[in-house]
């Protein structure tokens, strides 16, 4: 690590004595360089291995009892102790597919109960130098000819075969950095780069190195992050150094045991003072036993670690011999899992999940979700059990189960006389809404990447919410329904284009104490189309109608056209989606056209403005429209922005030409990747 700081330093030192020769149009030639580089560097994924060295050090440097609501540092959080250090080995496998498995060979680390501190720092800790992205899926890489609309690039120095490129962007935001690189002047290749910026609660400083690797020219071979982390009066310095060019490491230098020893023994470059006082304890108990030893877990201590776990930590583990099963459990209190809409007031929403993976082709998922609505009082479950075949051929059985839901339905109400209504409602009952419980199954398989086709029923369950009247009026108490379905997906292009399906659904009279018959038919059509820079265009048209319809009693209940109670859909949830429209329209008409808009972008508007700008994400448009019985047309326009603490969005509506109203939509960001 020495050798390779060294080197840069003298590097820059040269260029910034050498006398410049940069000019206009040689900065254009070695800006072209840069952004072909990585096109005639590609080499096509091979079966190869290497293995990585990562240390990491952490200092909490203020810390108070709010440190304790951030996800997997409650325990750090209650310890006396403030500084802490940890040591791993991985072996990473490519096959042909550009399929990477990475294992960890041998680790120690000196956090409590070995937790994953900071878990969006390590994503930095691979960057991707040449892509539209710098790290993961944020933080727009100044090498990409895509992102150099955001970019002032300027050569301060250069020489025959290397230059020194700084680069800034032209506006304050969080999804681009700052710095300098070392360019080879003949190739375009980044030899090393200097970055810095600040994303999800995280500022940090990158410093990277290319090296010669010849099998990947592409990736990093030595990357240093040092990261800090603010919140509430607390203060978290983290420094992390990995290196992936490590020579191959043979299973007999391994001892499990005595995992500091190993290290140390296998490290390639040398400790810093500070790490050396961290670290020695741990080597010198790995001397004297052949068992590192721990101290044992009071009784107390672990009634505090447990209570943190689940009140603000996400709750999950792997298991079996392979980790080929896992569950998860999102922490009760954490705040973002809360919403507002004006539709729906105040929801608190939460899941847990359940994986096995039985071979590569076999595997079981379930799910519990769960949404109370505060201002209803309400609570809505929503479980599937889904049961994969064939992942290729997309070949699954699928089981869900649904309880709490509201639907609304005018048809029962509009067989009474007008006079004899207006009596019952005047005395405050409720013959429009509703309890609906289903049960759903279905069978998928693709029979081609272009076609799929999909076979199962339902069965609903509906009671009025308001039964008194419907005793009056001697009506029945319960509503079933029991209707086979079929649905016929197309994909022009494949998986890469946009996916129509074709729904047929007919209730069969009496079977299972059926007692509604309907006929339905859906049209729907959805495409996702990801554009360069983090865009994304996000669209759906879509129409529905019933054929056949009971004249005593039946509600009108679509499948691709029916109010999300459970948050889910596209990029945000809200795509896809009508906020501002009342529920009862979902049920009220005997067909329906919708279609709805989302472009989704960094750097859109808000981003550019001082300041506040620097904290917006991701900005979104939305437009929707809705054509059913009695709204000709209904229209639904809104602007929406994410940021590091929130996600907010305002909506105007327009119904029949005439404006409707206006509403905002809010929903917590804070520590949904953390």
């Amino acid at each position: 690590m020495k050798k390779w700081l060294t080197t840069t330093l003298c590097a820059l030192c040269l260029l910034i004595t050498l006398p410049g020769k940069a000019t206009t149009t040689t900065d254009t030639l070695l800006l072209n360089r840069i952004y072909r580089y990585a096109d005639s560097s590609y080499v096509q994924p091979t079966d190869t291995s290497y293995y990585s060295y990562t240390r990491y050090t952490i200092d909490i440097r203020r810390k108070n009892i709010f440190l304790m609501a951030v996800p997997n540092l409650f325990d750090m959080a209650r310890s006396g102790r403030r500084h802490f250090i940890g040591e791993s080995i991985r072996q990473h496998v490519y096959n042909k597919k550009g399929v990477r498995d990475s294992k960890t060979l041998i680790s120690y680390t000196t956090l409590p109960h070995s937790e994953n501190i900071l878990p969006p720092a390590l994503m930095y800790l691979s960057p991707t130098l040449y892509r539209v992205t710098l790290v993961d899926k944020f933080l727009l890489s100044p090498f990409s000819r895509h992102n150099k609309m955001f970019y002032r690039l300027h050569v301060v120095s250069q020489t025959d075969s290397l230059a020194l490129l700084s680069f800034k962007p032209k506006v304050d935001n969080t999804q681009l950095v700052k710095g300098n690189a070392v360019i080879d002047v003949r190739t375009g290749r980044v030899i090393t780069c200097h970055a810095e910026g600040e994303y999800n609660m995280l500022r940090f400083e990158l410093d990277t190195d290319t090296g010669d690797k010849q099998h990947d020219k592409l990736m990093v071979t030595r990357c240093i992050l040092r990261t800090t982390f603010k919140f509430m009066g607390n203060r978290m310095a983290a420094t992390y150094r990995v290196n992936y060019d490590m020579p191959p490491i043979d299973s007999t230098q391994i001892k499990p045991n005595k995992p500091a020893f190993t290290l140390n023994a296998l490290r390639n470059d040398s400790l810093t003072r500070i790490e050396k006082e961290l670290f020695n304890p741990v080597y010198m108990a790995d001397i004297g036993q052949d068992t590192v030893r721990t101290q044992a877990e009071k009784p107390r201590g672990r009634f505090w670690r447990k209570l943190g776990d689940y009140l603000v930590d996400r709750i999950g583990s792997d298991f079996g011999k392979s980790n080929q099963g896992y569950f998860r459990f999102n922490a009760p209190f954490d705040p973002f899992y809360m919403e507002y809409s004006p539709s729906r007031g105040f929801t608190y929403r939460n899941d847990f999940r359940f994986g096995y993976t039985f071979n590569p082709r076999m595997s079981l998922f379930a799910q519990l979700k769960a949404a109370y609505y505060f201002g209803e009082k309400r609570v809505t479950f929503y479980a599937p059990l889904i049961l994969t075949f064939n992942q290729q051929r997309n070949f699954y059985s699928r089981i869900e189960l649904s309880t709490g839901n509201r639907i609304y339905s005018s048809t029962i109400a509009e067989r009474l006389s007008e006079s004899l209504l207006h009596r019952l409602i005047g005395v405050g009952n409720d013959l429009y809404q509703f309890t609906d419980n289903y049960l759903r199954f279905e069978t998928n398989i693709d029979l081609s990447p272009k076609w799929g086709l999909k076979t199962g029923f339902v069965f609903h369950k509906r009671k009025p919410l308001d039964l008194i009247p419907f005793e009056l009026l001697d009506f029945p108490r319960e509503y079933r329904s029991f209707a086979p379905n079929i649905e016929v997906s197309i994909r022009p292009w494949g998986w890469s284009g946009p996916i129509f399906t074709i729904d047929y659904e007919r209730s069969l009279k009496h079977a299972f104490k059926s007692n509604i018959g309907y006929e339905r038919w859906e049209i729907d059509g959805q495409y996702l189309y990801r554009l360069s820079r983090l865009r994304c265009l996000s669209m759906r048209l879509g129409t529905g109608f019933y054929t056949q319809k009971d004249q005593s009693s039946y509600f009108l209940d679509y499948a691709n056209f029916r109010e999300n109670t459970i948050p889910g859909g596209w990029n945000d949830g809200w795509s896809g989606e009508f906020e501002l429209l009342d529920a009862s329209w979902y049920n009220a008409s005997n067909y329906y056209v919708r279609t709805n808009f989302t472009y989704e972008t960094p750097l859109l508007v808000a981003s550019w403005l001082p300041y506040v700008g620097h904290y917006i994400e991701m900005e979104r448009i939305y437009v929707s429209a809705l054509a059913v019985k009695e709204l000709h047309p209904y229209f639904e326009l809104g602007y929406g922005f994410t940021t590091r603490l929130f996600t907010i969005g305002a909506f105007v509506s327009n119904r029949n030409w005439k404006f409707n109203g206006f509403g905002l939509k809010f929903g917590f960001e804070l520590f949904r990747h953390w």
